[in-house]
Order: C-alpha cells, then structure tokens, then sequence
C-alpha cells in the first residue's frame, strides 16, 4: 500500500514539472489593465489628431467632382483610373495582396493635374483643404460643383507577434493603432501590449520611434493614438517567446528532463 501510494506520488510530482517546464509562463493579455474588474463606466479624455494627414509626392488622391453636366462629370473624373497598390484591408499578405485603388498621382513636385483647371499644388495640404481649393477652382466652370476627395493610398504596417504582419490600405483617415491591430489580426498570446514600438517618418523625413503601452488607458490619451499614413508598427515577442526558440531553451530542458526520468528511475527502484 505505502508503495503504491509513493509510486502515485512521484508520477503526480513528474507530470507536474514536466509541465511547467514545457508550457510557457501566461502572462496577461488583457488590454486596458489599469482599469478595475468592478469598474462599470470610466471615461477618458480621448485625443485628438494633432493634424491631419497632409498630401506629399507620389500619394493617390481620389478627387471626385459632380456637376449638374454629365458629359463633363465623364471628364472630370476620367483620370480617378485603378491602379494595384498594397494589400486588401482585413487580408493578410499570404492571401489577397493586391488592392485596387483609383484616383490623381501626386508628382514629384507636389502637382496634381486635372481637366479644365490644369496642374494644382496640392503639396501639404489636407484631405479638406485640397476639397476647397479644387471646389474653388472648378465653380469658375460649373455652378455649384460636389467635391469629394481622399486618400487612397493611406497604408500601416504591423510587424511583429501579431496573427498576420503586412501592410494594409486603411479604410479611413483618422485610424488608430487598434484599428491597425484588428486589421492584423490582434496581438498573439506571444506579443508584448505593454511595448508596441511605432515608428514614423516626421516632416523632415527622419524617423520618429515611440513606444506604447496597451496595457495602460494612457495610450488613448497619446498624440500618437491615431496613426498617419506609412506608420509601422512594431509588436516585439515577450520574453517566454524569446526563450522557447532559443538553443540554450531547448538545451537546458532536455537536460532537466533527462535528470528527472533518472530520479524517477531510481527512486522507483529503491521503494520495490
């Protein structure tokens, strides 16, 4: 019976450490980890853009005008022509890859060029601010012309312990890192909420490289809650992740392991 019982008892304490030393330490996963279980409302003083996005060369505007003549509105938008740019939003890379786009080039000198009124500088303006200069310009033509103009090219990029790392045409112009994220896919078991590097280009063209925390409200409050276009973002493997495909991991389990099975061996043979 007591040998029974001992038996019973070293198999139970092996396939407990043997579990704890395959399995990974859970950490939390929760977003938001600063607000309590037994909170049933809190609100946030949510940020602002700080600015809009703003056209540079080689954007793809789609600038659409509607007049009362619709044999001019065939002119008028006749170079909003599909071109393949990026991937399809909600899709990851290794599937559907190509989306389609329309709209007017920017060129390299910051021009867009449409009929009847010519080329238009459009370098660093607003979504809303090229709306009013190319309504401006075309009411000289057409009375009382619609104007509707967006990005088309408004592109993130999410690398990193995410479900599918690419980049991704955004639907809107004022999205935030959690639009991004649910875009990918959500952060993995694996990726750390608590650091998500972003890095984006400033109007100097030099790289601007901040860090978040997603486990704190206080990320709602950041001025880079919203995100411009070509931001990447950056998800990094918490340290569990790191050490399971290390060698040393792999190495050092394998000897623990083997210490065990002899211990259990010998202890086995001892009680008989």
């Amino acid at each position: 019976m007591f040998q029974t019982a001992t038996r019973f008892f070293i198999c139970s304490l092996a396939s407990v450490l043997l579990l704890n030393l395959v399995s990974c330490k859970t950490e939390r996963v929760a977003y938001f980890q600063d607000i309590p279980d037994s909170t049933n409302v809190k609100k946030i003083l949510q940020t602002i853009p700080i600015e809009a996005a703003t056209v540079h060369p080689d954007d793809v505007l789609n600038i659409t005008i509607q007049t009362l003549d619709p044999s001019a509105n065939t002119v008028l938008n006749q170079s909003n022509l599909p071109m393949a740019s990026g991937a399809v939003p909600g899709t990851s890379g290794s599937s559907i890859t190509q989306a389609v786009v329309s709209g007017y080039l920017v060129d390299k000198d910051g021009f867009v060029h449409l009929p009847y009124v010519g080329d238009i500088m459009v370098k660093g303006l607003t979504s809303g601010q090229v709306k009013d200069l190319v309504t401006q310009k075309i009411s000289v033509y057409f009375k009382d012309p619609v104007v509707n103009v967006r990005f088309t090219n408004f592109k993130i990029t999410v690398l990193g312990e995410v479900q599918n790392p690419t980049t991704f045409l955004m639907p809107n112009e004022n999205p935030t890192i959690f639009d991004a994220l649910g875009l990918a896919g959500d952060i993995t078991l694996y990726g750390r909420r608590d650091n998500v590097m972003l890095i984006r280009n400033d109007q100097d063209g030099k790289k601007e490289i901040v860090r978040l925390n997603l486990d704190s409200t206080s990320a709602i409050t950041s001025p880079y809650f919203y995100l411009k276009p070509n931001d990447v973002l950056y998800v990094e493997p918490t340290e569990d992740r790191v050490a399971s495909t290390s060698a040393y991991r792999t190495r050092d389990i394998a000897i623990i392991a083997s210490a065990l099975s002899l211990m259990i061996v010998i202890v086995a043979r001892l009680i008989q």
